[in-house]
């Protein structure tokens, strides 16, 4: 069942135990409230075909634009993309690689991952593996430190 915007817009105000990913109705995505967008950029060419050649597709196959929190690793200077979420992910068996591929190249799903009072998950840097950070929060907001045109973490 997919989940409508007023659905999500209640889990944000009273938030669900735990951190998951659901299903969303299409537009969802476009309308959910940022309280921080200053602190997203938007993903280099580059940065898109190293997330593209991880979930072996091409990059004009994923569903962007995809934007980012402006962070970057205090181990080895790595700057945050996309693929920090979605290897974290892979590797910690909390999305198989195929499921992302899809979510992520999907024109006809939407998806987003709605933080739990748990706090969310780790994120760790793609290059040297360390836990990010910073709290990868924006500003220490409420809303998403990533997002594309088919996924968002609220």
């Amino acid at each position: 069942m997919k989940l409508s915007y007023d659905e999500v817009v209640r889990m944000l105000r009273d938030r669900p135990e735990k951190t998951r990913t659901y299903e969303v109705e299409s537009g969802v995505i476009e309308r959910l409230p940022t309280d921080t967008p200053a602190c997203l950029r938007p993903m280099n060419e580059d940065e898109v075909r190293e997330l593209a050649d991880y979930l072996q597709v091409s990059p004009s196959a994923l569903r962007g634009p995809f934007h980012v929190v402006d962070h970057t690793c205090s181990s080895c200077a790595r700057t945050t993309t996309f693929l920090d979420f979605v290897k974290t992910a892979v590797d910690a068996q909390v999305h198989g690689r195929d499921t992302l591929r899809s979510v992520l190249t999907d024109a006809e799903a939407s998806w987003v991952t709605v933080r739990g009072r748990d706090g969310g998950r780790p994120v760790m840097c793609a290059d040297c593996g360390d836990v990010l950070l910073g709290a990868l929060k924006c500003g220490g907001g409420e809303y998403s430190e990533y997002s594309s045109a088919t996924y968002a973490y609220a």
